[in-house]
């Protein structure tokens, strides 16, 4: 028999042996073989990111379409799906990423990645009432700082500015300072990683002014006015005990120069003016004070045919010098 014939005869015999689907199950493996899946590497941006901070994980794999991530570390790729993935970290620590990819049919692998994330530092920061106090002033002092990715475990001052921070605990303190002038004070927050942040505010602080005279004196002038000047029946001041009281007079009429008195009680009463009349351009003075504290000045100049024209001002500790009162 011819060889053309005997391979005719061969394929008869072998399509009669093989079952109909045997035959189509050849023939499908041999068109539709499975491409091979290339191990997938994955890529962090950015490669050290700080907690909350959005991170991006981006396979390397090209053309397969069936790509997934674990991004809880539970072990399941059912998180996001797709060459790209997105997450953020609340809490500082190590974490593992993993990117299963798959062609589909019977072939797939997986990579992890492992990224590091890194505390925040907490933000110190606190505010003080008043904000320009007096010396012996009570300062308060409240914390405003905060950790955004956990709790603040300690808040501590430094209120002497000696560099400590050991003066006081907690969210809030209070400071008082017998001296003028800027006065450091710092806050050191702690957060639960150990990582601390410190905030110093110059507080300054201003000369307390001194204390009037309590009760403030008085000076009455009792008296009348002529064409040949005033006649004064009676000066009186009246002021608290401890007060000295001085009072001058100069120009024509004048029955004395100085006069030094202490109020007893309360009060001291001049009446060696009702024996004289004192001419036009004659003055009269007052002072009075008491050691650290703010004193009275009184003024009365003469004028012909008018009544004296009269001036009060204050007395700062240890000055003879008239100013405006304080409000």
């Amino acid at each position: 028999m011819p060889p053309a014939t005997r391979f005719q005869v061969f394929k008869q015999r072998v399509a009669v042996a093989l079952r109909p689907g045997l035959v189509a199950a050849a023939a499908s493996l041999s068109v539709s073989a499975a491409p091979a899946v290339a191990f997938p590497l994955i890529a962090a941006s950015p490669a050290a990111p700080l907690t909350n901070e959005e991170v991006t994980f981006s396979s390397t794999v090209t053309g397969v379409e069936d790509q997934s991530w674990d991004l809880d570390g539970d072990g399941r790729c059912d998180d996001q799906s797709g060459p790209i993935a997105r997450r953020s970290f609340p809490v500082s620590g190590i974490y593992t990423v993993r990117l299963c990819v798959s062609n589909g049919v019977d072939q797939s692998a997986q990579a992890a990645h492992v990224v590091t994330v890194s505390n925040r530092l907490p933000v110190a920061a606190f505010a003080h009432a008043p904000l320009a106090p007096l010396t012996g002033d009570s300062v308060a002092l409240v914390s405003t700082s905060f950790d955004s990715d956990g709790p603040l475990v300690s808040q501590t001052w430094d209120l002497d500015g000696d560099g400590a921070f050991d003066d006081w605990q907690g969210p809030t303190a209070a400071v008082s300072f017998d001296a003028a002038g800027n006065h450091a004070v710092a806050l050191r927050v702690t957060d639960r990683d150990g990582a601390a942040s410190v905030a110093g505010v110059p507080i300054p602080v201003r000369e307390r002014p001194p204390d009037a005279i309590s009760p403030f004196p008085v000076v009455r002038v009792v008296g009348s006015f002529g064409a040949r000047g005033i006649r004064i029946e009676q000066l009186l001041v009246r002021a608290p005990d401890g007060a000295r009281v001085e009072i001058r007079c100069r120009g024509r009429g004048c029955p004395f120069k100085r006069l030094i008195r202490r109020p007893r009680p309360q009060t001291v009463r001049v009446r060696r003016f009702a024996r004289r009349i004192l001419r036009p351009g004659s003055v009269v003075q007052v002072w009075v004070t008491r050691v650290g504290e703010i004193g009275k000045y009184t003024r009365l100049r003469v004028r012909k045919g008018k009544p004296p024209v009269r001036v009060d001002r204050c007395l700062m500790p240890g000055s003879r010098r008239p100013v405006r009162c304080p409000s």
